[in-house]
């Protein structure tokens, strides 16, 4: 994957379109887990937002995926977000979202990102000014098809046991992360995903 160290995005709502499900108010269960603990559900997510945009894995290029979970009792929060290159112009970056909880159901929303310098606010606004941060699908296949491992191991090297829980797993060019939180206290653990992308590195 390509490595970059000068630019960040910034997700600013300078566009807000609210895409909602028809199944928004279907009474359900709250989401129990992160988006991608059960084999191939994180693809699947992420294939439902390319749709969203109108495109498909073998055409777009990402700039980050992230998968959220936050652990609330009767109200969890789950959400996964992509960001890419617009399919209609090469010099724009959206982000396309999902999100579920208790009162705000199956929601999906697109939102157009600022890409900016990490030392200046200077805006990058320009394919050929952010193109070395982005990544393609077959770039990051090999930890999509792992995450459900990740998730066993990260969980376990954590330490704490039932009361952990996944609550991030993010993928960038920069670096590919997940994320153990304790339900009961403010406490979480980060871990790095080995470069051949079959297990978490202890830390």
């Amino acid at each position: 994957m390509k490595k970059l160290l000068s630019a960040s995005i910034l997700a600013a709502s300078m566009l807000s379109l609210s895409i909602t499900s028809c199944d928004n108010l279907k009474p359900a269960p709250v989401p129990d887990d992160i988006v991608g603990d059960t084999p191939g559900e994180l693809k699947a997510k992420i294939n439902e937002l390319l749709e969203q945009a109108g495109t498909d894995s073998t055409k777009v290029e990402f700039a980050e995926i992230a998968s959220n979970f936050q652990y609330k009792p009767g109200d969890n929060n789950a959400n996964v977000h992509v960001q890419i290159v617009s399919p209609e112009d090469k010099n724009k970056m959206l982000q396309y979202s999902w999100s579920d909880m208790k009162d705000r159901r199956n929601t999906y929303e697109q939102f157009e990102l600022t890409v900016s310098t990490f030392l200046e606010d200077d805006v990058v606004d320009s394919y050929d000014g952010y193109k070395d941060m982005l990544f393609t699908y077959n770039d990051i296949k090999p930890y999509l098809d792992n995450l459900s491992t990740y998730c066993k191991e990260a969980l376990e090297a954590s330490g704490y046991k039932d009361k952990g829980y996944i609550d991030s797993f993010l993928i960038s060019s920069q670096q590919i992360i997940i994320g153990v939180h304790h339900k009961d206290a403010n406490i979480s653990k980060t871990y790095q995903i080995s470069k051949d992308g079959k297990h978490i590195e202890a830390n």
